[in-house]
């Protein structure tokens, strides 16, 4: 009989973990993995995903809840969805001497196993049957190739455990909470950065205990009196931080801190990759901060933040200091369990350093490329995260997996050193996009014509197709040389679609970048992002005769709606208004018969009432909500409490049957 205890007991004082895959059927994988948690201990273990009756579990995609605590042992069952954000998080949860144990199909069969992650790739759920998965063609070539993996395919013996051999790992904790010289060094530098009020960066890969760092610093500033807030991208990853600390610790989110600007003699900013650099800046002109960020993880990369945001802080404070801690914290540097993760997940992808001159060449990857020459796909990822402030392992699987993508790569010397990911949309069929207009349907995906028909109010925007740049990027290196220019040009003389177009943050340098390049601005969203603060902008480049002709139009319903609300576009980016009757009455039509959204409709509503006499006279209730509901900026859920409806809903769905009357 396999001795599993036995040798959980060898890698908890190696301070080791491993990787156990069961591969077969899945009542076999479950049956089997039920098993074995009898005979590993009775210390906590956690399902992801599918799991008997009785054991705790959670959803791949909701693997967030499950963060805050170590685990002894991880069931991962992949027949619930190889989600690779899960699987990632799932690591830094596993504490030494635990066995992380992955049901999947036998290995063979799957990369065309019909996994329930690929739906979130595709428009429609059914989109995903019949797909074949590179992402998991990647990590089954992997997975056989490592040989601390242990491999136990159904129908065959169990492996063979092998003898583990080395210093014993001690885990050891002084009277400070820091359990190694390096976090001891780091606090000492973050509390003294607190002292000269200058900032310190602390970097660091996932299980080396910065977030735990922050906490006891912000204990010992506040022991001292001195007004302390933490912030982070969400409440979830400040958890550890607010954990670590033995007093109050007040939270706020980034932008309601950038907004109010409260007192305090220190900011400690948790996960600080996963925010945009701008909002980092700000952070750093107004407040004496401590940084804190993962350099390779789920949680975003940290890339751009040591690329961008670093030397933008010389700029700031010279004197500022960076603090690296690399030995982990919850296991020891001999563990196999994260190099291996790092490489399944591309998490230590980074961009080669440019050769600094030579002739641009442009061409398309294709994924059968990527999988042959997995070098090219870590330099191309590596260089892809540098695009966006919230990479993610599954951004990986985006770009091996989804239906419609391509990749644009642009080469100096053999050296990856700008790129461009893109996504087929639009060309939806009629009834869907009937559905789309009418606030009925709201498939993943197309991003563009979508948000353009429904909240833009452009009818038959569905129709049309687009390219949608998911991401360009330079690498920092070459930027300010012309290549983004360069390769948009390119991308021009490629692409066979009707309008080449993205969806970005809306900062003045993006928007000029854009326009430079010929992309005319036709949305601007009606909420700024809660992490970036900023609104979100819909360009377009119209390649085609028909796209040429109606983006004029476009851009003059947008400029109608958008004054019609009193909001205002960077200057030099809107032509003069120019509503439309015939759609300002189908838009109002839709809306009192259907489900179109009173926000992206209000100025066409209010064009259309003006015009137009209701078929039979309003109460002057029905008159006051009608004016009030169309004025400008108003808030359906204010107007309940001053007119005393029921709530928001009760105000939207009363307005509805108003519009009906004028039918």
């Amino acid at each position: 009989m396999t001795d599993w205890p036995g040798f959980c007991r060898q890698l908890q004082r190696l301070g080791e973990r491993r990787l156990l895959v069961l591969s077969g059927e899945q009542d076999w994988a479950i049956a089997q993995a039920h098993t074995l948690l009898a005979a590993f201990s009775s210390d906590p273990v956690l399902w992801l995903g599918e799991a008997p009756a009785g054991q705790p579990q959670v959803p791949p995609g909701k693997f967030h809840t499950a963060l805050g605590r170590e685990y002894s042992h991880l069931i991962f069952n992949a027949f619930s969805g190889l989600h690779p954000d899960a699987l990632g998080a799932a690591g830094g949860t596993l504490s030494a001497g635990g066995m992380l144990v992955l049901l999947c199909p036998s290995l063979h069969d799957w990369p065309g196993f019909a996994d329930p992650d690929l739906r979130r790739y595709v428009a429609l759920p059914e989109q995903a049957e019949g797909l074949s998965s590179a992402f998991i063609t990647r990590v089954v070539s992997l997975l056989r190739a490592d040989p601390n993996v242990l491999l136990w395919q159904q129908g065959r013996d169990v492996p063979p455990l092998p003898e583990c051999d080395g210093p014993k790992w001690h885990l050891r904790a002084d009277t400070r909470g820091c359990l190694n010289p390096q976090q001891r060094h780091a606090l000492a530098l973050l509390l003294r950065g607190a002292r000269r009020r200058s900032p310190v960066v602390l970097t660091a890969d996932r299980g080396r205990g910065k977030s735990s760092l922050l906490g006891l610093a912000a204990a010992r500033l506040l022991r001292a009196g001195k007004r302390v807030l933490l912030t982070a991208p969400s409440p979830g990853a400040a958890a550890k931080a607010l954990a670590h600390c033995d007093r109050p610790l007040e939270f706020m989110a980034p932008d309601a801190l950038l907004a109010g600007r409260p007192e305090a003699d220190m900011v400690l900013v948790d996960e600080a990759a996963a925010l945009p650099v701008p909002m980092l800046l700000a952070l750093a002109r107004h407040y004496c901060c401590l940084f804190a960020s993962t350099e390779h993880g789920y949680e975003g990369t940290g890339l751009g933040f040591a690329l961008k945001f670093q030397p933008a802080l010389d700029g700031l404070y010279p004197g500022w200091r960076r603090v690296h801690i690399g030995t982990p914290a919850r296991w020891s540097e001999t563990d196999p369990l994260e190099p291996l993760l790092f490489r399944l997940l591309a998490l230590n992808a980074d961009p080669p350093s440019p050769p600094g001159q030579g002739e641009l060449r442009l061409e398309w990857i294709d994924r059968p490329r990527l999988l042959a020459e997995d070098a090219l796909l870590q330099q191309v990822f590596g260089l892809l995260t540098l695009a966006h402030y919230q990479t993610r392992p599954s951004d990986l699987r985006q770009l091996l997996d989804a239906p419609g993508g391509s990749l644009a790569v642009a080469f100096q010397q053999g050296v990856p050193v700008a790129a461009a990911l893109l996504q087929r949309e639009g060309e939806l069929d009629k009834t869907l996009a009937t559905d789309i207009w009418r606030g009925e349907r709201r498939p993943r995906g197309h991003l563009l014509p979508q948000s353009l028909a429904f909240h833009g109010g452009l009818a038959g925007a569905c129709g049309f197709g687009y390219a949608r740049i998911m991401r360009i990027v330079v690498h920092p290196h070459c930027q300010q040389a012309g290549m983004g220019s360069q390769l948009l040009d390119w991308l021009k003389q490629q692409l066979n679609t009707d309008f080449i177009g993205t969806s970005f943050g809306a900062s003045p340098e993006l928007l000029a970048f854009w326009q430079r390049n010929g992309f005319q601005l036709v949305r601007m969203g009606q909420a700024t992002d809660s992490v970036s603060g900023l609104h979100a902008a819909m360009m377009l480049w119209p390649a085609s005769d028909r796209a040429r002709h109606i983006l004029p139009l476009w851009q003059g319903l947008f400029s109608a709606d958008l004054t019609g609300e009193g909001r205002q576009a960077p200057a030099g980016l809107l032509l003069p208004p120019r509503p439309d009757e015939r759609l300002d009455k189908q838009r109002a039509h839709d809306f009192a018969f259907y489900h179109r959204d009173l926000y992206a409709d209000r100025p066409a509503l209010r064009r259309f009432v003006a015009g137009h006499r209701p078929a039979r006279p309003l109460t002057p209730a029905q008159q006051t909500l009608l004016q009030a509901a169309l004025q400008p900026g108003a808030e359906p859920a204010l107007l309940a409490r001053q007119l005393g409806y029921a709530g928001q809903k009760h105000v939207i769905s009363t307005l509805r049957h108003l519009m009906r009357t004028f039918f």
